[in-house]
């Protein structure tokens, strides 16, 4: 799939399938799967050209929009979903008896409500720093790049 989106993105003209298969050496199947994918995934537009009844296939060539596409997917498919993990696994160690009888127990729990706390407070500033990309002004994000590229 990245060779697909690279030979899309870097070419910034549109490809059928015949023409990302002979260029990139890959099955007709694999042709197909990895540009339904990329078109689902927001990063790559269908189009058509006059009579001829081909689908063409073409990257988004902004960097910040491409960027901002795929952060948004990843968000939605990997991050939200981690955040609802950690809160169900939170709930399951809060029903972890603490009489105070069994100090195994309350050690291990107490251990894992600190693992928990610690993929919390990372898996939320990943988010965050997602959703402050994703409202972002282009002007600020350019900032934001050069600050970052000055810490180096």
């Amino acid at each position: 799939m990245a060779e697909v989106h690279a030979l899309l993105f870097v070419e910034g003209r549109p490809f059928n399938t015949d023409e990302l298969m002979a260029r990139l050496g890959i099955s007709r199947g694999n042709a197909s799967m990895t540009v339904r994918t990329l078109v689902e995934w927001g990063i790559v537009t269908k189009s058509h050209r006059g009579e001829d009844r081909r689908d063409y296939y073409q990257a988004e060539q902004d960097v910040l929009t491409l960027f901002a596409t795929v952060i948004r997917v990843r968000k939605r498919r990997e991050v939200d979903p981690l955040l609802a993990l950690v809160t169900d696994c939170r709930a399951a160690v809060s029903r972890i008896p603490r009489n105070g009888e069994d100090h195994d127990a309350e050690r291990h729990a107490a251990d894992l409500d600190r693992k928990l706390d610690d993929i919390d407070g990372f898996v939320r500033t990943v988010d965050s720093l997602a959703e402050h990309y994703l409202h972002a002004e282009r002007q600020s994000i350019g900032q934001l790049f050069a600050a970052l590229e000055a810490m180096r």
